[in-house]
């Protein structure tokens, strides 16, 4: 995933997630990922692909 793609996923919020991923304030891990430090990108991308899994099981779960 690009970083570009990364920021287009990024929901409000997210950043507060990564920088207690991180043990950092939220404005903190945002300038961490603007940086292209890696350990703020992987949260980031983990972030999302939890988020789009959490929401596909509940979609199969509500179908069923």
């Amino acid at each position: 995933m690009t970083k570009e793609e990364i920021k287009n996923k990024l929901q409000p919020g997210d950043f507060t997630t990564l920088g207690a991923m991180l043990g950092c304030q939220g404005e903190a891990a945002r300038k961490r990922f603007n940086r292209d430090d890696k350990g703020a990108i992987e949260g980031a991308i983990k972030i999302i692909e939890t988020r789009e899994s959490l929401i596909e099981e509940s979609q199969k779960q509500s179908k069923s």
